[in-house]
C-alpha cells in the first residue's frame, strides 16, 4: 500500500522525476483533485543543466481533502505515469 503524504492547506508541495539517463519529453507534473478534476498542471524544470532532476511546485489548494499529485513522462514513444496521494487538511489552532 502507498503512503498518503498529508500537508496543509496552502502548502506548496514539490513534485520531482530523477531520469535515468534519458530525459523524457515531455514532462509534466499535474495536480488533481480527489474525483480527478484538474487543479494545476505544467512543465517540470530540470534543477541544474544536466543532472536529470526535475520538479514543480504546487500550492496546494485551500479546500481540505484528497489530491492525487501526477508526473507524465514519455520516453522513447513510451509513456510513464507515476501518482503520489496526498490529504491537505486545515491547521489545527489553540
Amino acid at each position: 500500500m502507498r503512503e498518503i503524504i498529508e500537508v496543509l492547506i496552502g502548502d506548496t508541495v514539490q513534485i520531482t522525476w530523477v531520469n535515468s539517463g534519458v530525459t523524457p519529453s515531455p514532462l509534466i507534473a499535474a495536480l488533481y483533485t480527489g474525483s480527478e478534476t484538474i487543479v494545476d498542471s505544467g512543465t517540470m524544470t530540470e534543477s541544474g543543466t544536466g543532472n536529470g532532476f526535475f520538479f514543480r511546485n504546487v500550492t496546494m489548494p485551500d479546500t481540505p481533502g484528497f489530491y492525487v499529485a501526477e508526473t507524465l513522462a514519455t520516453i522513447a514513444s513510451l509513456p510513464y505515469k507515476r501518482r503520489i496521494k496526498i490529504h491537505a487538511v486545515l491547521g489545527e489552532v489553540d
